[in-house]
Order: structure tokens, then C-alpha cells, then sequence
């Protein structure tokens, strides 16, 4: 890793102080894919450029439309008709000129990253999720309806970051994730429901079921959901009827807002993957602004 100049140091001052040179030469050198530009990846893309990153690969070739100029403040009217991703990468530039912005392709090879960001469709997600295991990348899923949304997090097998203690002293420590595809297969027992809805937020298992199949209504929802805890043998009364008709009204619609806070924490989580300083969620996190419950829990087999 190349040193970091003068002109770095001064841009990045408080950062640094906050976590160190080490920290942000790893940042400096890192490259992250965001795949899907949404409102959520554009609150998580500025956040990260603002923080310094190397380079940071954008995918999403949909052309821009006016609806689209409601939820994402980097668009205007001039930019209807472009795509996505070359006008983020643009207006992201001007952010912070340090960080190396590229546009990408749908099927871009997906080794070369540290870090992979899905924020597209949920029934690609597992897609991904298996070629990032496969290619050893770091990969997050992400998603946010509405008034609520999501985080999901596989850092692989092993993965080696530094845990404070105290202002002194500080320990390695390793944590160990699952795949997608192992974490949307787990079943969890409890010895009760209101045991089960203690450890597991209800929300998780609405987003899991979203991630085998696309829906459209409430009745589709809740169909689809069930079926998801029945393959699990997961009580179906530890997600509630409220919480599925809740979603189901925020099917296709983003809340900026909502956006903003699970992109930070989106970022906030990209960051420490790269820095390695602290541990990153393992492996679950959604939140619900209705509520205002920010919660994480671990879905392993």
C-alpha cells in the first residue's frame, strides 16, 4: 500500500484521527462495486467517497426516469433518458476527485473487488452472494421498502479485525459468517414464539422471503412468507399479519429518509469490512422506521 500524501492527510484529518493512518491507507487502497443505484446505494456511494475510498465501481445501466428524480437528489431533469450509473459516477466525482469512479457492466467479473454491494433485485441477490463466496469477496446485500429495510453481511469463513478495549490496548479477533443461501436456510427453535420474535426480529424473515420470489400484493406476500417458514419448520405466528401488510404497502416505493439511515449504516459496514476495525454485523440487520428499531441477529444453520 502506497503512502498517503499531504493533500490525503489534510482532506481526511478527523478521519484519521478517529481511526488512524493504517485505517485509512487501507480505505485508500480498497475498490468497492455497488450494484443497483437506488436511493439507498446513492446514501451509501457518497457516504463512502466522502470517506476516501480507492475506487469505487458502480452497475446499474437503467436509464434514469422522472420518477426516479423524486427519491435520488443527484438527478435533475437534464439526466432523464441517461443511465443510472454514468450520472451518479459523475455527480459522486465532484464529491471528492481522489476517489477513482467507474461505471461497470452487468456481468463484471467480481474478483478483483474487496467489497461487493447488492442493492438490486432481492431474487438476484443469492446470485451474487454465490460468486462473491466463490471469488473470496467480501459481500453485503441490501434493501430498503418503503419504511423499512435491511442489511445482510458474509465476510466468508474467516474474517480478521481489531476490537478496541480500551484507549491503550486492542486485540485481534476472528468472526465467522455464512453464505446467503445457508443464512436464508437456517431454522431457528425456541421454546416459544415470544421467545423466537426476542432473538429474531419478525422484519428479517419478510426480507428472506422476498429474496426467493417477486411480489406484487399483500395476499402474495404473506403466502410467500409462510411458505418460507413452513420449509424451516419456523412457527408461522412469529411474523404477524400486521407486520406483512406493512410491508406490502411499501412494495416498489422508497422513502428517503429511510434511505438515509440504513445507507449510513450500510456504509458504516462496508467501512469497517475494509479497515478492518471492529466486527462487522453477522448478520442481519433491518430496520423499521415505524418503530424505530435498528436490530441485529444471527441467522446461521
Amino acid at each position: 500500500m502506497s503512502a498517503i500524501s499531504k493533500d490525503e492527510v489534510a482532506l481526511y484529518d478527523r478521519q484519521i484521527r478517529l481511526w488512524g493512518m493504517e485505517a485509512q491507507t487501507r480505505l485508500r487502497s480498497s475498490s468497492v462495486c455497488i450494484m443497483g443505484i437506488t436511493a439507498l446505494s446513492l446514501e451509501t456511494s457518497k457516504n463512502l467517497v466522502l470517506s476516501g475510498i480507492g475506487t469505487l465501481t458502480l452497475i446499474d445501466s437503467h436509464k434514469i426516469t422522472a420518477q426516479d428524480l423524486q427519491v435520488q437528489y443527484y438527478f435533475d431533469q437534464s439526466h432523464i433518458g441517461r443511465p443510472r450509473d454514468h450520472v451518479l459516477a459523475e455527480q459522486l466525482q465532484l464529491l471528492n476527485p481522489l476517489v477513482t469512479i467507474r461505471v461497470g457492466k452487468s456481468d463484471q467479473e467480481l474478483s478483483g473487488f474487496d467489497v461487493v454491494v447488492h442493492v438490486d433485485s432481492y431474487t438476484k441477490a443469492q446470485r451474487v452472494a454465490s460468486a462473491c463466496r466463490s471469488a473470496q469477496v467480501n459481500f453485503v446485500a441490501a434493501g430498503a421498502l418503503g419504511l423499512f429495510g435491511f442489511v445482510f453481511v458474509d465476510c466468508g469463513d474467516r474474517h480478521e479485525y481489531v476490537e478496541t478495549t480500551s484507549a491503550e490496548s486492542s486485540t485481534t479477533c476472528v468472526a465467522e459468517y455464512v453464505s446467503l443461501f445457508d443464512s436464508l436456510a437456517a431454522c431457528v427453535q425456541e421454546s416459544s414464539t415470544v421467545r423466537l420474535r426476542r432473538k429474531y426480529p419478525p422484519l428479517v424473515f419478510v426480507f428472506q422471503a422476498l429474496m426467493a420470489g417477486m411480489v406484487d400484493t399483500e395476499d402474495e406476500l404473506e403466502k410467500l412468507v409462510k411458505a418460507s417458514l413452513h420449509n424451516r419448520s419456523i412457527p408461522s405466528d412469529v411474523v404477524d399479519h400486521d407486520i406483512i401488510s406493512r410491508v406490502a404497502q411499501s412494495l416498489g416505493t422508497e422513502f428517503v429518509p429511510c434511505a438515509a439511515v440504513v445507507g449510513g449504516t450500510l456504509a458504516q459496514e462496508v467501512l469497517k469490512i475494509i479497515t478492518r476495525k471492529d466486527m462487522p454485523i453477522n448478520n442481519w440487520y433491518t430496520y423499521d422506521a415505524l418503530k424505530g428499531d435498528a436490530i441485529t441477529c444471527t441467522l446461521k444453520p
